[in-house]
């Protein structure tokens, strides 16, 4: 082989290493900024947003860059009351609303929530035009005081009403405590079978690619 024709080779080895490298980095680079600024990825633990998301739910979540928090969002954020856990909640209240409740009743701005019964358990809660299913299990007869959410703030409820770890405990939340909108489920495990753990988890295949509404 001519030395021309070794050179040439040469240049073609470098050309295709530059550009494999450069290639490379740039995928990384946009997966990094995607990953930082546009979407996120959670996995649920607990049982406080059932029936919406699952204990071993894997859901993809929209940063809040973009978007202003709205009533029925599902939204993820660092607990207020164990930084070092993240928590699933609901939007009930946004900025000016007047949230209380009566007697276990959700009332929002003096409109008591309208429950439709889907299950023995589970309801279908409808305020105003928007409407999601709840857990509404709640002490009998317990109240919470009317607040008014402030500015720059929403207040936060468990689809499972009986877990009381959300806004009625901490009060309304900031909104730059929020750290995405979550939207699908594109992954669900099963890790229990009659209350024991199983040594590999079974695949719940029609949570699979759900949107949370």
């Amino acid at each position: 082989m001519s030395s021309s024709s070794t050179d040439t080779a040469k240049k073609h080895l470098n050309f295709l290493i530059r550009y494999t490298l450069q290639s490379a980095s740039i995928i990384v680079i946009l997966a990094v900024l995607v990953r930082v600024f546009l979407v996120s990825s959670y996995v649920m633990s607990g049982a406080s947003m059932l029936p919406s998301v699952w204990p071993g739910d894997f859901l993809i979540a929209f940063k809040w860059s973009v978007w202003t928090p709205e009533r029925g969002d599902v939204v993820a954020l660092r607990c207020p009351g164990a930084r070092d856990r993240t928590c699933l909640k609901r939007v009930i209240g946004v900025p000016g609303d007047r949230v209380e409740f009566r007697a276990g009743q959700l009332v929002v701005n003096g409109e008591s929530s309208r429950l439709s019964k889907v299950s023995q358990e589970l309801a279908v809660e409808r305020l105003g035009s928007v409407k999601w299913v709840i857990w509404p299990a709640l002490v009998s007869g317990a109240s919470v005081a009317p607040l008014v959410v402030p500015p720059g703030h929403v207040y936060l409820l468990n689809d499972k009403r009986g877990d009381g770890e959300d806004s009625r405990s901490w009060g309304p939340v900031s909104r730059d405590e929020l750290e995405a909108k979550v939207r699908f489920v594109w992954l669900s495990l099963d890790w229990f079978d009659a209350g024991k753990v199983r040594s590999w988890p079974r695949p719940r295949w029609q949570r699979m690619l759900r949107s949370i509404d």
